[in-house]
């Protein structure tokens, strides 16, 4: 299968790669095709963070034909606030952002539709439109797949335009912004009151953080967020048990250094070794969106206050877990810096360079893909001095933008309908199905990870913070992140600017 550009850095650059330069003050910022982020999950520092597999932009299956084409340059990232002084980076230029676009079916019904699945999830999400359109001959599907952060801000500006796409999916955490510039058109008037979607059949707090003035805004699809993907074999290879991992951050480093080793077999207690040359890490700190904010909440930190009121990110607790990123990198030398060249953590498990793997449940077509690979998904561990777990997790959800009328409205009608009702196909992409019928047949309990997922959700879960200047807010932290992580600015300075610069946001109401 083509490699996914976020796993193949001679490529395209991930969106991680965007954010990290953004925060180093990089010029020449290059979106990656398909919306690779992260992912990774995210899927990068955008939202894919993606570790491997198929690309919706790169498949070639079922007659699928796929290109990529340039979209209209999108300002936004390079002119955030930087966490190093506060500093603005608007003299950067303009990036230029790719789009994955695969155009399915040849009727005479456009439908547009626009994600940011540029993980290894966009495969399975290319199969069921293709599934799709097979019984549709009238549709011609142009689905188009953005980086996260090019969508979040490429949909207002075509709204606004009177050029929208005729359906799109974006996060649970967007909603409100999106919601409050009256970008969407409510689901509740168009699925909801009719019955073609059974609200129901939803988790009632998810649907809670979705429906605004009494009328719910999206119809959710998946529930997705961090995993602990463990590399057995590496673990088991250094004399440690693969199921007992490290209860807390301090048992976490010991057990860390018994993992790490360099080019001589040295590790980073003893005398001799070389952090420049290492051959197996521990872990790697993945994508800025659910790796930081997920240690945050360990620690008891936090972004912002529940009330909007207040930024959390210069709290002591907030900057303690930034801080032991930070010297798991540069002190303790058991997790990669993050900066561009580094191989990514999807690299490292397929070569057995990693221990433990933190990164998006929509990997499971890459470990798919890579059978070589012995993995335990798992609950997250905990960096905390106290062992308090916590995992950041979010849900897609399907919307319509305003504007769009019928014929086009009718089409994505249908569609959102049809993958809503087919849940289950989507959890083999690892994500877990929104309909909670859908969460309970065997097909999806008998996947392991989609399983694990869905208890460590509902056990120790905590969803994404919602804002009307989110993706403001987003940028701004996850600029911080960045310079962190890539150890070019100390965490307590980075987290104090970054933290009057989302105050400053807070206090404009």
């Amino acid at each position: 299968m083509p490699k996914d550009p976020e796993r193949n850095p001679k490529s395209v650059v991930s969106r991680r790669d965007v954010l990290k330069r953004v925060g180093l003050g990089a010029v020449g910022l290059t979106l990656a095709a398909c919306g690779a982020g992260t992912s990774n999950g995210g899927a990068s520092a955008g939202a894919t963070a993606a570790t491997g597999g198929t690309t919706a932009a790169n498949a070639t299956t079922g007659g699928l034909a796929a290109e990529t084409v340039t979209s209209a340059a999108v300002a936004g990232a390079a002119t955030a606030t930087t966490a190093a002084g506060g500093a603005a980076t608007a003299a950067a230029p303009t990036p230029e952002p790719t789009v994955g676009v695969a155009q399915i079916g040849k009727g005479t019904q456009k439908l547009v539709f626009w994600h940011g699945l540029g993980g290894a999830d966009g495969a399975t999400m290319v199969k069921m439109l293709q599934t799709y359109a097979a019984t549709k001959p009238d549709i011609a599907l142009r689905s188009e797949t953005y980086d996260w952060g090019v969508f979040y801000q490429k949909l207002p500006t075509a709204t606004a335009a009177g050029t929208p796409p005729d359906m799109v999916i974006m996060h649970s955490w967007a909603m409100k912004q999106f919601v409050d510039q009256s970008i969407l058109q409510p689901a509740e008037d168009i699925f909801y009151s009719g019955g073609l979607v059974p609200k129901n059949d939803f988790n009632p707090a998810l649907i809670s953080a979705v429906t605004f003035d009494n009328k719910t805004a999206s119809v959710p699809f998946d529930n997705h967020g961090w995993l602990n993907w463990v590399n057995t074999k590496v673990i088991t290879d250094a004399g440690l048990d693969p199921k007992n991992l490290p209860k807390n951050g301090t048992d976490f480093i010991p057990w860390a250094q018994k993992i790490v080793v360099d080019d001589k077999g040295k590790h980073p207690n003893e005398s001799g070794f070389n952090p420049d040359k290492v051959k197996v890490w521990a872990t790697h700190s993945s994508w800025q969106r659910y790796t930081p904010m997920s240690t945050i909440w360990q620690f008891g930190g936090g972004i912002f206050s529940d009330d909007a009121k207040k930024s959390l990110l210069d709290d002591p607790k907030s900057i303690a877990a930034m801080q032991y990123w930070q010297d798991l990198i540069t002190k303790h030398h058991v997790v990669p810096p993050a900066v561009p060249g580094v191989a990514g953590p999807g690299d490292l498990m397929k070569s057995n360079s990693i221990a433990l793997m933190w990164d998006g449940t929509w990997n499971l077509n890459f470990f798919k893909d890579n059978p070589e690979i012995k993995v335990l998904p798992s609950f997250l561990n905990s960096y905390a001095p106290d062992g308090k777990q916590v995992v950041r997790f979010d849900s897609h959800q399907f919307v319509i933008p305003a504007g769009v009328k019928d014929p086009g409205l009718a089409a994505a009608k249908d569609l959102i309908v049809y993958l809503s009702n087919n849940g289950e196909t989507w959890a083999t992409s690892g994500q877990v199905p929104a309909r909670l019928s859908v969460q309970a047949k065997p097909a999806v309990t008998s996947i392991q990870s989609v399983t694990v997922a869905a208890n460590q959700f509902k056990a120790i879960g905590r969803p994404g913070q919602t804002h009307k200047a989110i993706n403001e807010i987003v940028t701004t932290y996850e600029t911080a992140f960045s310079a962190i992580l890539s150890n070019t600015t100390p965490a307590p300075q980075a987290m104090q600017d970054a933290s009057k610069a989302v105050q400053a946001i807070l206090d404009r109401g």
